[in-house]
């Protein structure tokens, strides 16, 4: 019998009294969210900072591996990886104070898997038997509920997957996987505007394009309690250096991902006086083919660009230094990674890129997408001349479109040419840096690859009947993806995140988020 286990104890928090929670206010560094915060239709992490906050769900990942364990799930169980009997803890209630139930996830699972409500994250409950009647290839539904979820009491459920697959209990704390109350099914408008969870921490305003305001949950029951009263995301969309500048003034309490310049500067060094946290995380940064493009789906030409860039010299002279260069579709300390994976398609070599640009046909231009304001502008002049001149083609860059304008046109597949795009593991698997991204009409293949092989591949090893046997099918379904090299992998990023004097005891996760719930302020700093 397979089974989640309780949180380890590098999870658990002490408990926090009510009178140990301190009476102030951390401001944190985000992007507008592309969404309202509701969980099954988040997909960036704008809207993303502020869920983990706001929910909790039967699973939470380890700070520092990313391991799954029990949080609101008092139990997961198999015997087969394809029926799972799941019971929920008792006496947690949402943010409105509504019990938290198996019907709480039950029907916020049904919501997002049925096609009608277009949630982006519908895609990741596709495992779960009944999702195809939901997402029938023309016309309505003939219902709107799972088959493969059922209702046992009110603190326990089932879950019948379509095939076994021993990497599901790891994707439950995803937010696709969230419990949604009474109050978001009876007026889902005025829910997007005043969103409730069962967090630690509970949506108190948002001001559009500003900021996002929360306060501590006092009646909250997991492990990770608040001990500051009031966290706020401050929006600063397309403004890293406007951020910095803020947290040196003390006018912001933490950023993730310090701007590359002023890290391969040691701005920060000085700037901070040592107040901050440098380690790697699960992200790996891309660049993605629009496969719905003709000319853009042909593999020599992704091989001669990628064999075009020198990965590691563009990570040493444009960037900090620190990131690591890809070398396969998953990163380190990802459960599944096989190092040099990618092989020679991962290596700076001029001449075979020149052989595989002249069997692709393509004669150029060729124009590079990035996000206005995103980390691109440091690296892609480089790698755009890096192309150039080995392909002997006309590079240019597109780097005017603000976030706003670029996520609706990665989703919408209007790109006219490569882009950037991140990739930051919702989960700590292999199969994650796989299936959403590649397999076909899947929630975030946004650049439209399909490949049988490789569908039918993933299929295989989603049905494996043990984790470690399915690490197996799913690093053969990775080399699928190395033949054709349906996007450019670069290089793991590697986060240096800032903090304010205000702030004690900051720990920062895998996923570069401040570990809000640990955080302190400082005596001298509470208002």
């Amino acid at each position: 019998m397979t089974t989640i286990t309780e949180p380890a104890l590098d999870l658990a928090a002490e408990d926090v009294a009510t009178d140990d929670i301190q009476d102030a206010e951390i401001r944190l560094f985000n992007t507008e969210p592309a969404r309202p915060l509701i969980p099954g239709d988040t997909i960036e992490w704008g809207g993303g900072r502020p869920l983990r906050l706001l929910y909790t769900g039967l699973v939470q990942y380890g700070y520092d591996d990313a391991v799954a364990a029990n949080a609101m799930a008092e139990s997961i169980e198999t015997t087969d990886s394809k029926f799972f009997r799941i019971k929920v803890k008792q006496g947690w209630t949402f943010h409105d104070g509504t019990p938290v139930t198996a019907h709480s996830y039950v029907n916020a699972w049904n919501h997002v898997a049925y096609g009608p409500n277009n949630m982006g994250n519908r895609t990741y409950l596709s495992k779960i038997e009944g999702y195809a009647d939901l997402n029938p290839e023309s016309g309505t539904p003939s219902t709107d509920k799972l088959s493969g979820l059922e209702l046992v009491n009110d603190y326990e459920f089932t879950v019948t997957l379509s095939e076994r697959a021993s990497v599901f209990p790891t994707m439950l704390g995803y937010f696709a996987f969230y419990p949604m109350p009474d109050a978001f099914f009876a007026d889902p408008e005025a829910f997007a505007k005043h969103p409730i969870g069962n967090g630690p921490y509970m949506f108190v305003s948002h001001t559009p394009e500003v900021e996002t305001k929360f306060t501590v949950f006092r009646d909250y029951k997991g492990k990770h309690r608040g001990h500051v009263k009031d966290v706020t995301f401050r929006a600063y969309t397309n403004d890293d250096e406007g951020a910095y500048q803020d947290l040196v003034d003390g006018k912001l309490d933490y950023m993730e991902g310090l701007p590359y310049e002023r890290v391969a500067a040691g701005d920060h060094t000085g700037d901070l006086d040592g107040r901050y946290v440098d380690r790697n995380f699960m992200h790996l940064q891309n660049l993605y083919f629009p496969h719905y493009l003709p000319g853009y789906d042909n593999a020599d030409l992704h091989k001669a660009i990628s064999m075009a860039i020198d990965r590691g010299r563009v990570i040493k002279e444009a960037m900090n230094g620190k990131q690591r260069p890809a070398d396969g579709f998953c990163v380190p300390g990802v459960l599944g990674y096989v190092p040099g994976q990618g092989g020679e398609y991962f290596t700076y070599n001029p001449e075979k890129a020149r052989e595989h640009f002249a069997k692709s046909g393509f004669t150029g231009p060729l124009t590079l997408f990035a996000n206005f304001g995103s980390a691109a502008v440091t690296w892609m002049p480089m790698v755009c001349e890096m192309i150039s001149e080995t392909l002997g083609i006309e590079c240019t860059m597109n780097r005017e479109m603000p976030f706003g304008e670029y996520l609706p046109r990665v989703v919408g597949q209007t790109m006219t040419g490569p882009y950037r795009q991140d990739w930051r593991a919702e989960y700590p698997s292999l199969e994650n840096f796989l299936s959403p991204l590649f397999k076909t009409g899947m929630a975030a293949n946004y650049a439209g690859y399909s490949s049988p092989e490789f569908d039918a591949a993933i299929d295989e090893a989603d049905a494996a009947p043990s984790e470690e046997a399915a690490m197996e099918l799913y690093q053969k379904a990775e080399r699928i993806l190395v033949e054709t090299m349906p996007a450019l992998p670069l290089w793991q990023e590697w986060s240096v995140s800032g903090y304010s004097r205000k702030l004690t005891n900051v720990k920062v996760d895998i996923f570069t988020d401040l570990i809000v719930t640990d955080v302190r302020v400082a005596d001298d700093a509470t208002s």
